[in-house]
Parts: C-alpha cells; structure tokens; sequence
C-alpha cells in the first residue's frame, strides 16, 4: 500500500476521505465536481485514487468529508507482537523525520489488544524503536497538533496504518469557537444542504431556518454560494509535516481558491434565520461575524410563529432546512408535538413551492409536519440516530387538512388564558422578592391536573395520577392540550418544557433516575445557589413549597448548630449557612442526594469541615447520636421502604418516635421545625403534651402554594420551659 518511489507527479495515492453516515453519495458527487473522479463508495467513507494535487483538492473543497486518511499498511495480527512488529517493519523514512512530532489514533480492539490506549502505546514504541535502529533518536509525541497524525484501525484480525492528512476533523472550519453550542457539524450541515439541493449554481436564491440555533446550515449555505472552500481558513493540516507535502502547489491551490470567491453583493440571495434562545442567536451572530458574512445573514431572537420573514414572491423559490429539537423522552415529545405542527402549518403557509428538509430523531414527531415527504436520508447526528425528511412543498404533497387543524384546541386556549393570568400576578411577587422558580399553576382547573413550576426560562410540568373513573386517552389528549399551550402563554421555548407523571413513590422508587440527561441549572433563592435536575429525577431537587421554611431557617440560624434530617439535597443547611450558622450538619441515606447535597454546600463556598453531610438512617443516626443541636429541621417522606432502613417508615404512624428522637437531641432553648407532605397528617396528641407545638403551615405557604393548602404541614416544637 506504500506509493511507489516515483517523481512527485507520476505518484498516485490510495485514499480513504470519510464522511458521516448517509452523506457517501453526497461526498462522492462533490469530489466529482473537483475533477476527482477515480472513487468507490464504501460505509461512511469515499475511496479515491489521487496525486499530491487531489490530495490537497479534497482537503481544500470537501464540505462532507471528515478526515482524509492515507493507509500505508495493511497486515495481519494474531498477537499483541504482531501489532508492534507490523508497525515496526513500516518504512516510516518515506513518512517522517526523526524530528517531527507525531501523535497515534487507535481506533477498534480485538482478543490481543483489548483497549485503543495500549494498542496506541505498542503503536508509538514500535515507531520509536524504528527510528531509534535508523538514527539513534525517537520522534517527540504530541497530542493536539503533532507534525504527522498516524491513525491505527483495528478490525478483528487486521490491522490498517493511515497517515491522517487533515490532521484533525475537517467539520472544524474555523469560524465556530471551540465549546461554544454546537448541536449539529459542519459537515453534517454542509451534506444535507447538498442533499436538499443546495449548491454554488442552485436555483434556489432563499433560504430559512427558522429554528436556526447556532447558525450552522445559515454559514454552510453562504460558504457554499460564495464559491468559499471549507479549508481556506484552517491553519492546521495533518500533511504539513508529512515528508511528502509540496508547500508551493499547496500554496499555489489556496490562492486560486482564493480567486473563485463570488461578490457577496452580485449573489442575489436572502439567508434568514430564528431562535428564540438568546444563547443561541448570540452564537450564530458571533459564527457569522467570524466566518466573515455579516451583512449578508439574517438572525433574530423571535418564534418563527411571530417573526416576518421577507419573502420574495417573484423571486426564484427557496428551502426551508431546519434541526428542530427532537425530545429524546416520553415527556419531551409530548411537548414537541405542537411545534411540530406549528412548524409544519408555518410551511405551507409561507413557503408554498419551495423545498423543506428537516432533521430529527423522532419518527412521531416528523409525521407532525402536513406534508408528505420524497424521501428521507438516514445519519447520527451527535450520537443520535436521525432522518432527514425532504419534502417538496407542493399542492400535491400537502395533505388535505393541513391548515385546517389546529394545534390550540378550546381547552388549550383556556389553560393558556389562566397560565397568563398566574403568571402576571406571580411575576411581580417573584421578582421583588428575588425569587427565581415558582409554581404557576396547581390544578387551577380541575380536569387539567397538573402542577407547573417554573425554573427560569424553564417549565417543569408534573401529571397528577388520574383516578381510573378517567378514561385514558382523555387524560392524554388534556395533557396535550396543557403542553401545547404552555410556550406562547408562559414565553419559553418548547424544548424548554419538561413533563413528568406524579404518582405515590416508595422505597427505590423515591431515588430512581427517569433519565439520563444529566440537565442541571443553577438558581438562586435569597441568596442561596442551588444545583436543579429537571429531568433525570421525578424532584428537581428543590422543593419550592418549602421556599418560606428556608427562609424562616435562615433568619433563625444566626450562631446555631444547625441538623437537617432527611437532608434531600441540603438545601436547607445551604440557607442555615446562609444565616450564619456556627455549623450545619446534613443527614440522609441516599448516596445520590448526599453527594447533590455536598456539590450545593460547595457551590456555595461553605467550608466542608463546619458543613457535613452524613449518609445514615436518621432514624439509627438519633438513636446512636449523642451530640447536641440548637435548630433542627426534619422533613421525612411519607413512607419509605427502603433496603438501606432498618424498618418500614410510615410518617403517621412513625412521627411521635422520630420527633422524641429529635428533640432530645435539641438544646434546652432550641428548636425544632417538623414537617412533612401527607395531606391527611394528625400529629399525635401526647406530642402536644409534652412539648410546645406551634402549628405553622399557614406562615409557611407563599402565594405561588396559597391554593393547595395541604401541600405540606410544618411544626414548631420546643421544649417545656420549667416554672
């Protein structure tokens, strides 16, 4: 597989350029257009035969490919040696100097290498060793930008080196800054712009993306119509320090790509584009800006629903190309389902005649849009298994009813109404009093049973278990129409809506992750910075009918030792340390909320020696303990059956043990804050003799809870002051 020892322009080369899934055709086409014709397509790569000049040709004009590979050996592995001596017996003089940097790429294993880092390592010894018999000296490693990237693929019993040409994935293009947003590559971007028919000489002169996050298919298609190459900007190739490299056709190639730009003001095209996240139109702005289109992009931070986009009637048509959220759970997708169809009426309504392509994950969701599609392209998009629906935006393809159903039902359009009128009265108290997440609506009306809170710009929505005298499909089809109304009438993004099914939890079911997103936000809340989950967990991991409780907790715990029982997340100990507590002390027998509850101590610059969290059973912790505390708060669960309890807890009947536990022990002038969620809760009479109960609930509901009364019970105990 090495090429032969011809001058430099007799040499052809055997490459692999690799593209994503789906995008092999696309990819082939494209080097077609550059005079590189000698190809066969294979799983997610082009195979091109090439001199030195398409080597560069394809760096230089592949907008879908991902790397250029150069295999130069091939051989069999039956052992961990075989690997070490097939690399070895390479002629890497023909390749690299002793004096380049190098870096290796393992990719595959098999019974003899079992993980790519030891198959890296037998790699780089092997190339050492070759060096240091030639030459007495070892080539430096480098792992971001080494002089050569050598990358090994393993595949069962057969062992591929490649030179790496690109030296790092060509979706890179430069304009986009590392760890900003990026949902979607460049030249995944790039390849279904492609597919849908865009292209330097298309007859498409509009282009829309009305979801357009980051701005990614909005810079693709202007590079694309500009005539720009993708690699003109790269500074970084893998071929520069490769011993082969001609730095003058290199040279020569850049500047005649150079040459081909088109005048900006002679295109005659209009790129639009929308996001409702400010985050997001911030980053396109700034790819924009950066990839040298400002003036010729549109973007602004509106729903597509509202936004104007100018269209040209007379003008040739366009295409609509969007990478809507997809809703990877159950919840999600119920949430997404009005945007879809609001994205698909959209369509029809003001991009008759034009193209539409759309990418999701979500085959339920793509059958939202009221038109039929051609033909549809499989491809992972971020690990995500998708299609890309091309739909022709045609009388012939609109379905029958598409403009006459509507997404916001009656029912809808009467939860949309009261959220509004929730949300007006509650934004006013939250924002005098600082106050980041509340709840707007609880079951206002009956038939649509949920409890809404809002975290920021974000909706948490919790079903209530409805009774079996419900049918069914009519819970579902009042979940909908909830959902659906909750983005216009509360002014969040629909992926922004997170729903969950509330129903009596015991024992693992307490603690189990629905999800694993990993999706935390910080909010505050006098003062105090709390870590939230939205989806991972049926709590959030703040319990915001609890917000009074934390406060009246910090206004007490000035100079106290302060222990939280059945701690949760410690938010409480976060507000105690917040007041000035000498020490905090944080009980519970989750690992996962133990841990939260050490990461919001933490998040809050509370020293961990003064602040600790215990795992425990509080019941076994206060029978053993003999420390003294001066403000306790215990907020046990209704009943919990855990394996890590010694016993079965059931509050009602439990409460009287687990508070004389409690309170001895609480210091002689202490006290003790009781609550607990069971709504039909009677706190035992003898409690009441013998020690000083204050009934508090009341003081402890903010006006966002004022309707659901029951939504806990809270107790102030103290002891008997001696005569």
């Amino acid at each position: 597989m090495n090429p032969n020892t011809e001058t430099p322009e007799q040499v052809m080369y055997a490459l692999e350029i690799t593209c994503p899934i789906g995008m092999e055709n696309v990819l082939e086409k494209e080097l077609h257009a550059e005079g590189l014709t000698q190809t066969r397509l294979g799983e997610a790569q082009v195979k091109l035969t090439t001199d030195l000049e398409g080597i560069y040709k394809a760096c230089l004009w592949s907008r879908v490919g991902t790397r250029v590979m150069l295999p130069i050996a091939q051989f069999k592995m039956e052992s961990a040696d075989d690997l070490y001596n097939g690399v070895k017996a390479i002629d890497w003089s023909q390749h690299l100097l002793v004096s380049n940097t190098i870096a290796i790429d393992c990719h595959g294993t098999n019974h003899h290498i079992r993980n790519t880092q030891f198959g890296a390592v037998r790699t780089k010894d092997a190339i050492a060793d070759y060096f240091v018999a030639q030459t007495g000296e070892r080539p430096s490693v480098e792992k971001n930008q080494p002089d050569v990237r050598i990358a090994v693929r393993i595949k069962r019993d057969v062992v591929t080196v490649s030179i790496d040409l690109s030296g790092e994935s060509m979706h890179r293009r430069s304009y986009r800054q590392q760890g900003a947003m990026a949902p979607l590559k460049e030249n995944l971007a790039a390849g279904l712009l492609l597919r849908a028919g865009w292209g330097v000489d298309s007859d498409l002169k509009q282009l829309i993306d009305p979801m357009c996050g980051s701005g990614t298919f909005l810079v693709e298609a202007a590079l694309m119509s500009l005539d720009i190459a993708p690699g003109l900007r790269r500074q970084y190739w893998g071929f520069k320090g490769w011993k082969q490299h001609d730095h003058r056709l290199w040279q020569q190639l850049n500047d005649l790509a150079k040459n081909r730009k088109k005048d900006p003001e002679s295109l005659g095209i209009r790129f639009q584009g929308t996001d409702r996240e400010q985050k997001a139109i911030a980053a396109a702005r700034e790819n924009i800006k950066r990839a040298g289109l400002t003036g010729l992009i549109e973007v602004s931070m509106s729903p597509f629903q509202e936004h104007e986009f100018i269209v040209d009637e007379e003008a040739q048509p366009g295409l609509v190309i969007t990478n809507p959220p997809y809703g990877e759970r159950l919840g999600d997708e119920m949430a997404l389902i009005a945007l879809y169809r609001q994205l698909g009426e959209w369509v029809v309504k003001h991009a008759h005649g034009w193209q539409f392509m759309m990418l999701t994950s979500n085959d339920h969701l793509a059958r939202q849009i009221p038109v039929r599609p051609e033909k549809s392209t499989r491809v992972i998009n971020g690990g995500i298994e998708c299609r890309a629906y091309q739909f022709p935006v045609s009388d012939a393809n609109i379905k029958a009813d598409a403009v006459a159903q509507s997404v916001m039902t009656p029912g809808a359009q009467m939860v949309a109404n009261r959220l509004q009128k929730n949300l007006k009265k509650m934004k006013k108290w939250a924002v005098k009093n600082k106050i980041q997440c509340f709840r707007v609506y609880d079951a206002d009306m009956p038939e649509y049973a949920v409890a809404i809170d809002l975290y920021n710009d974000w909706a948490h929505v919790q079903e209530y278990q409805a009774p079996k005298s419900v049918d069914p499909e009519k819970a579902k089809q009042r979940l909908f129409e909830v959902v659906s109304a909750i983005p216009g009438a509360l002014n969040i993004a629909e992926s922004n809506v997170v729903v969950k099914h509330r129903q009596r939890q015991a024992g693992k079911g307490q603690y189990e992750k629905l999800d694993q997103s990993q999706h935390e936000m910080i909010v505050e809340e006098y003062g105090c910075d709390f870590i939230v989950n939205l989806k991972d967990y049926l709590d959030t991991g703040l319990f915001l009918d609890h917000r009074p409780v934390r406060k009246l907790i910090q206004q007490k715990a000035d100079g106290v030792r302060f222990l939280n029982l059945f701690c949760y997340t410690a938010s409480a100990s976060v507000h105690a340390g917040q007041g000035g507590a000498l020490t905090t002390l944080s009980v519970d027998m989750s690992n996962t909320y133990t841990d939260w509850a050490r990461r919001n101590i933490e998040l809050n610059e509370f020293s961990d020696r003064d602040h600790t969290v215990v795992r425990a059973d509080c019941f076994e912790w206060l029978k053993q303990s003999r420390d003294e505390f001066d403000l306790i708060f215990m907020d046990p669960p209704t009943f919990s059956n855990s394996k890590k309890m010694a016993d079965v807890l059931d509050i009602q009947r439990d409460h009287g043990d687990l508070v004389r536990l409690a309170m001895a022990r609480l210091a002689a002038e202490g006290e003790l804050i009781f609550s607990n969620n069971y709504r039909r809760f009677r706190l035992d009479d003898d409690l009441m003799s013998e020690f000083d109960v204050q009934d508090i609930t009341r003081s402890t509901l903010d006006p966002d809870f004022e309707r659901n009364t029951k939504i806990h019970q809270c107790y102030l105990i103290k002891h008997k002051s001696v005569p």
